[in-house]
Formats: C-alpha cells, sequence, structure tokens
C-alpha cells in the first residue's frame, strides 16, 4: 500500500537530476566533485536534540550548544529538532527562535519525522514534511526515525520514497534511523544521504560497523553512517576513534534508557555532558 503510493508520487515529481542529465558527462563530474569535498570533511556530531527551547536566550541547554560551535567551528554539527514527534499542528515560536540561533551558530539543523518502520500512513508523513516547510523554513534536513530495514526492494522503495520526498521540498541532508546494521542495498539505492547503523547503550565492535560482509555497506563511503550511544557515564575516546574509521557522524551521551523509569525513558532529552569531550578530540 504505501510502496504504490510512493512510487506514483515519485512519478508526478522528478528528481533534482532531469532524466536526460543521468549519466552525463556534466552529472558524472558534479557526482566526482561532491564525493571528494565529502571526502575531506572532518567527523561531526548527529545531535538528537530533544529538549524544549524554553526561554531560548537563556537556555542552559542551547546555550551551552551553540558555544560549543562556536568554539569548535571545525566539528560540524547536524541537531535535529522534534517539536512534538515531529514538527506539531501549529508554529511554536520558541522553536523558531531555537532554530535561527543554532543556524546562526553554523549548525545544520535536522527535523524529526516519525516513520514507525513503515507503518505509518504515507498521507501523514507527507503531511509532516510539508510542515516542516510551512512552519519552519529554515529546517535543513530531516530526521526519518524508526526505518524499516527489512532486507527486501519494498522497504528501500519505502524509505527512497521518503528520501524523494524530502529532496522535492528542498530538504538535505536525509538522515534516516533503524538504529541497526543495515542492508547494503539500502545504500546502494541512495535511499537516504545518511543511515543511522547504531543506536544502543555501548559502543559498536568494530567487526560489525566495517560492513565487510556479504549485503553489507563497507563499499559505501563513511559520511553515509552515523553511531548513536546512550547511557554511557564514561567517555572513552578510543572507542570514538573506532568509530570514526567507519561512520562520520557520531553522538555518544550519558543520558540513561530505561524504559518504563520515570525520568529515564527518553535518552535524547538532555545535552550529553561528553559534549566539550567529543568536540576536542574530533577538532584534532
Amino acid at each position: 500500500m504505501f510502496r504504490s503510493a510512493w512510487l506514483l508520487l515519485a512519478l508526478l515529481f522528478p528528481l533534482t537530476l532531469p532524466a536526460q542529465e543521468e549519466g552525463t558527462a556534466a552529472a558524472r563530474r558534479l557526482r566526482n566533485r561532491q564525493f571528494e569535498s565529502a571526502a575531506q570533511q572532518r567527523t561531526g556530531l548527529l545531535i538528537p536534540m530533544y529538549i524544549y527551547p524554553a526561554d531560548i536566550e537563556t537556555n542552559p541547554a542551547y546555550n551551552r550548544l551553540i558555544d560549543l560551535k562556536r568554539r569548535y567551528e571545525t566539528v560540524p554539527f547536524r541537531v535535529i529538532v522534534n517539536p512534538a514527534s515531529g514538527p506539531g499542528t501549529r508554529v511554536d515560536p520558541n522553536y523558531t527562535r531555537a532554530i535561527d540561533r543554532l543556524i546562526g551558530a553554523g549548525c545544520t539543523v535536522i527535523g524529526y519525522v516519525s516513520t514507525n518502520y513503515a507503518k505509518r500512513p504515507a498521507e501523514d508523513i507527507q503531511e509532516d514534511i510539508d510542515r516542516w516547510v510551512a512552519f519552519y523554513p529554515r529546517v535543513h534536513g530531516l530526521f526519518f526515525d524508526e526505518m524499516n530495514y527489512e532486507d527486501r526492494d519494498a522497504a528501500v522503495d519505502f524509505q527512497l520514497s521518503l528520501k524523494e520526498a524530502g529532496e522535492r521540498s528542498g530538504f538535505w541532508p536525509i538522515v534516516a534511523n533503524p538504529g541497526t546494521d543495515t542492508p547494503g542495498r539500502f545504500f546502494a539505492a541512495e535511499a537516504a544521504d545518511c543511515f543511522v547503523i547504531h543506536e544502543g547503550d555501548t559502543w559498536p565492535e568494530e567487526r560489525r560497523i566495517q560492513g565487510d560482509r556479504p549485503g553489507g555497506y563497507g563499499d559505501f563511503p563513511p559520511w553515509t553512517r552515523a553511531v548513536l550511544v546512550h547511557s554511557t557515564t564514561r567517555f572513552d575516546k578510543n572507542s570514538l576513534h573506532v568509530v570514526r574509521r567507519y561512520a562520520r557522524w557520531v553522538y555518544v551521551t550519558d543520558d540513561p534508557y530505561r524504559p518504563g523509569r520515570e525520568g529515564e525513558e527518553n535518552p535524547w532529552d538532555t545535552l550529553s555532558r561528553h559534549m566539550e569531550a567529543m568536540c576536542e578530540e574530533l577538532a584534532r
């Protein structure tokens, strides 16, 4: 059902490169330049900033993030904002101001969209995309959470349709979060600009995030991958450097995730106390 709806949208709205330009020398040159530019970019932070921006001018979490970005200006920051498990149903002036301040500090701002593992109706997802455009037009990209990562064509087609819908509305980058190992076919189809290949309470093992296995992602560049680690009280710079070999985007927080325990059900509702340590290592 979802696949057919999105394939119809894809036919109605073409991709950014016109079909007649696909495969031309000009298109290949552009792609090669983009690859080299991305290959030289530093490892950056992908920060789920699920913190309400009350009193934004004096908000300690936002001010701390903004201060760190200005002090470590060479470290890329991608900041995910999430007003109401998505853009919500109305403009929140606090978020408008928070987005402005984040952009003013040099952060790339990404809007949250839930997909519920492809169980959410396609028209509801499209409505969220449209609301991000209408409510918060300065947002740069989209974060499609709860990505369906089944190793089959239908799952790839669905995720690719979400990326294309976001691109038609002018969003970049498109980040998708399955939170676990992602089959290589998603990378081959370029169904997102970046996939979160690990989200958990421990650092991933090196042999797993290499992706060098049949059906893996080892043949695709590291900037297409991100790693999120929560519930980690001690910052481990050695683990950070291992992750950097295989993923260009990373974030680690001490905030715990313990389902069913009040106040500990969302590991992204505080700013990590490891922020400065991460910035120091990534700026080296």
